[in-house]
């Protein structure tokens, strides 16, 4: 794993609107209308993340990617749920590097060396992927 970043901005959850309903108190004289309405402090929405990863050479047509979404195992403690999208890139101008979500925590490899579809080659790819 080359890095993992935590990406977040704005209200947490799009669905709730208790943070924009305003407060019992009138102005000038208090900011008290100014105030947060969050009550649920504890169920948040999970942040989005950017995992970023260099594959293996020894990568062939057919592999697959699995994610785990055990807590234990992340660092933010809270697993990962789905995968939301996939950004890849190769060094050799003439390899295919295709990836499909076959499921939400697994992602099937389609590499081939050239158009022909002769051999496999990824040597040098990234793989930039946006889970939740």
């Amino acid at each position: 794993m080359n890095f993992d970043i935590e990406l977040q901005a704005g209200a947490s959850n799009n669905d709730d609107t208790t943070w924009f309903a305003g407060g019992a108190g009138t102005y000038p004289g208090t900011l008290t209308p100014f105030e947060p309405r969050q009550t649920d402090g504890t169920n948040s929405s999970q942040s989005p993340r950017l995992i970023g990863l260099t594959m293996s050479s020894a990568l062939t047509e057919g592999n697959t990617l699995t994610l785990s979404n055990d807590p234990t195992q992340d660092a933010g403690g809270a697993g990962i749920s789905t995968i939301l999208g996939v950004y890849t890139s190769q060094v050799d101008a003439t390899a295919s590097l295709g990836v499909t979500k076959t499921s939400a925590l697994v992602l099937t490899f389609d590499v081939e060396l050239s158009s022909d579809g002769t051999s496999d080659d990824t040597t040098g790819a990234e793989l930039l992927l946006l889970v939740v």
